[in-house]
């Protein structure tokens, strides 16, 4: 003869003789455990998932970040505003234009781009 399984439903924390597996908590270092509901509370769990199914990829994203150059004087506030620079990365290509609003920095990248325009000409 068999005994029936008595679990505490985890969601209204009530003795139940009918659990339903809701989920299943794996450990990385140790021996997992299962969560059961009653069977009214059973229904409000989203469906489980498999552990070793991948995920659906998010939508791919191009990374942008917005600085803004401005001076301030002690007081907080600001005296020289020079305006805003977006860095884009990922797929993005197109590289900011080389004009007095945006001189080229010191860096090995742009110190070499402007050596091929120099040579260019």
């Amino acid at each position: 003869m068999t005994r029936p399984a008595v679990r505490m439903c985890a969601r209204c924390h009530r003795t139940t003789s009918h659990p339903v597996l809701v989920h299943e908590v794996h450990a990385a270092t140790g021996p997992g455990f299962n969560v059961y509901a009653c069977s009214e509370c059973a229904d409000l769990y989203p469906p489980m998932t498999d552990v070793l199914e991948l995920p659906e990829p998010a939508p791919r994203r191009r990374s942008r970040l917005t600085l803004r150059v401005y001076t301030v004087d002690a007081d907080g506030a600001v005296t020289d505003d020079r305006g805003k620079v977006e860095v884009r990365t990922g797929s993005w290509t197109d590289s900011l234009p080389h004009t007095s609003a945006y001189p080229p920095c010191g860096c090995p990248r742009c110190r070499t781009r402007e050596r091929s325009t120099v040579q260019e000409a």
